[in-house]
């Protein structure tokens, strides 16, 4: 889900999380700046698959769908949210947009995406285009709402070379396949985290890779299963050749001796 503004004074807010905090503060996960807006002016809740909108300062102004909210009232989504003078909407990802009749231009697809690999992350792609941001501020081209992220974590630049990434004095730090960075060159297969956050450098239409430190049962028990498939079945059916041979072996010198055929090598 989104937070949308359909005037688009501010930037789209990818809804990651549980609790979101709005308002002026710096502090704030989706910081708008507007006349009337308080430093913390209201909280958007996730329960579940349920979103609500909870208002702590009685100076804050907000209403949905032209109701005003004293405490706290649920949203659904397309439901308009007006905080101060700030239109929003909680929408989703994938509402589709009403067919207006124009020509649309096809985007190239990125040479880059950024995967996801851990956490709440985990399976969601960002495309990479000229400089992308990393942070838990959410004016971020890629928002962490993640306690050991910094509010500007570090930035990644498609460069001639391929893809370049750069610490922004984060608190955590930024690690290339494990090793801490200032900044460093990356490639397609390496290995990104911030703080405990884990994502692959892809290009798009790769397979997520799946790593056995993610998932160390699931790959105890294939190891596990592979042991069972080698054993007793296998080990069975070699000692069962090895004694038939033994006894073949046997039966031809027995043969041969009581034909004679080793009396010369006796004498």
């Amino acid at each position: 889900m989104k937070l949308v503004f359909p005037h688009k004074e501010h930037k789209d807010f990818e809804l990651i999380g549980d609790n979101f905090s709005i308002g002026s503060s710096n502090d704030a996960t989706i910081q708008l700046e507007a006349v009337g807006m308080c430093e913390n002016h209201a909280t958007i809740v996730k329960d579940g698959e349920d979103y609500s909108i909870k208002v702590d300062n009685p100076a804050a102004m907000v209403s949905v769908n032209g109701r005003l909210v004293k405490e706290s009232r649920e949203v659904r989504e397309g439901d308009l949210i007006i905080m101060s003078q700030v239109h929003c909407k909680i929408i989703s990802e994938k509402a589709e947009v009403p067919d207006d009749n124009r020509t649309r231009i096809r985007m190239a697809l990125p040479k880059f995406v950024l995967r996801g690999v851990s956490g709440v992350y985990f399976g969601k792609t960002f495309p990479l285009r000229g400089k992308t941001s990393l942070g838990r501020h959410s004016e971020n081209d890629i928002f962490i709402n993640v306690d050991g992220i910094s509010r500007k974590h570090a930035i990644i630049s498609v460069v001639a070379e391929g893809l370049e990434i750069e610490d922004l004095g984060s608190s955590n730090g930024t690690f290339v396949n494990g090793e801490k960075i200032t900044k460093q060159t990356i490639k397609i297969g390496d290995e990104i985290k911030l703080d405990n956050i884990r994502f692959l450098i892809q290009s798009p239409g790769m397979p997520a890779a799946q790593n056995q430190s993610d998932n160390p049962k699931q790959a105890q028990g294939s190891a596990q299963s592979s042991s069972n498939n080698l054993s007793p079945d296998s080990s069975g059916s070699a000692m069962k050749w090895m004694i038939t041979l033994v006894v073949l072996l046997l039966a031809a010198g027995g043969g041969a001796w009581y034909l004679g055929l080793l009396d010369k090598f006796i004498k």
